[in-house]
């Protein structure tokens, strides 16, 4: 019977290679990823992503090479798959045989890293789809097609519905509105939330917009979780048995569900950070300020700001007619 130690170590001749694979690319995933809300989704995404390459080659580590690496990632990319997610992809398989290298057991039957060797220069920044902002109509399709799901009882939808119109109007990242707790959000005339921001420091919110602390209310009142204000439990629950609250919503279930609402909506390659760069978009038209968009946004840098306008805003057009009666009658 194999040992714990033979089985990580991806021996040629394991009884079991599938296994010793898996626990490999566990122990690296694990050994990789932080401590954070979103951990157990990155080390299932993270798992399924590398082992998804040696089912497509059918090969052990060590017999991979460079060219392997580049056939999966032409296979991606005829499947339609993204190039900055190809790049992502090639990048976690690098990683993996960066790790097995210097790992003293599996490190004896690893000797170089193929996917360094084959992957693919770093797309540039901000060029994405998961980075584009959704247009006007783009948004009143999706949010229309989440509403109109909301207007049926359905409490997920009611969730779902708060949720978006919450991450559109306040342009929040991803862990900051996912992870709020009934304590963080004061309801008054407007809402008030409490959260922590990327870098960790504390902010609060104020949201005016009546529909958001409506929805809000909405769903936590069909949900019977209207208590959860002022405790610390989580704001947005699962409701996978017969509608009742379960675990706290992750972010991995919800965008599963709002990308299934944005093709009913006929929105094309919707991402949850597409809300926060719509958010971008309006509000620089709207102010033409980059400073005030700093701000909206809770970047600490100008620069960061300014690689979000440039690749996504309008520039508002302040001067063509002045310049245009210079050659006009």
């Amino acid at each position: 019977m194999e040992t714990p130690s033979e089985a990580t170590a991806l021996q040629p001749f394991a009884a079991d290679f599938q296994v010793a694979l898996q626990g490999a690319v566990s122990l690296w995933a694990s050994a990789t990823t932080g401590e954070s809300e979103r951990r157990q989704d990155l080390l299932r995404d993270k798992g399924r992503i590398v082992l998804s390459f040696f089912r497509h080659t059918g090969k052990l580590p060590a017999e991979v090479e460079p060219e392997d690496v580049q056939g999966w990632l032409r296979d991606l990319e005829a499947r339609g798959v993204k190039a900055g997610t190809t790049y992502q992809h090639a990048c976690l398989l690098s990683s993996f045989y960066t790790w097995a290298l210097k790992d003293a057991e599996v490190g004896q039957y690893v000797r170089r890293n193929p996917a360094r060797l084959a992957r693919p220069r770093a797309p540039k920044p901000y060029q994405t789809e998961s980075v584009k902002a959704l247009s006007d109509g783009e948004v009143t399709a999706l949010v229309g097609a989440v509403r109109r799901r909301a207007l049926t009882e359905d409490v997920v939808a009611k969730r779902d519905y708060a949720l978006l119109i919450l991450y559109l109007a306040t342009g929040l990242r991803r862990q900051e509105a996912i992870g709020l707790r009934g304590k963080d959000v004061h309801v008054g005339e407007t809402l008030v939330l409490e959260y922590r921001a990327k870098g960790g420091d504390y902010r609060s919110r104020e949201v005016k917009v009546p529909q958001v602390r409506e929805a809000l209310l909405d769903y936590l009142t069909a949900a019977g979780r209207l208590h959860a204000l002022k405790t610390d439990a989580p704001l947005w629950t699962r409701h996978d048995r017969a509608g009742k609250p379960g675990e706290a919503l992750t972010s991995h279930c919800f965008v599963k569900n709002l990308k299934k609402y944005a093709k009913e909506a006929g929105v094309e390659g919707f991402h949850l950070h597409r809300t926060r760069h719509t958010f971008a978009r309006i509000v620089s038209e709207f102010t033409g300020d980059i400073t005030a968009t700093q701000n909206a946004l809770d970047h600490q840098n100008r620069s960061t700001t300014r690689v979000y306008v440039q690749r996504i805003a309008v520039k508002r057009d302040l001067y063509s007619e002045e310049v245009s009666k210079r050659w006009t009658d």
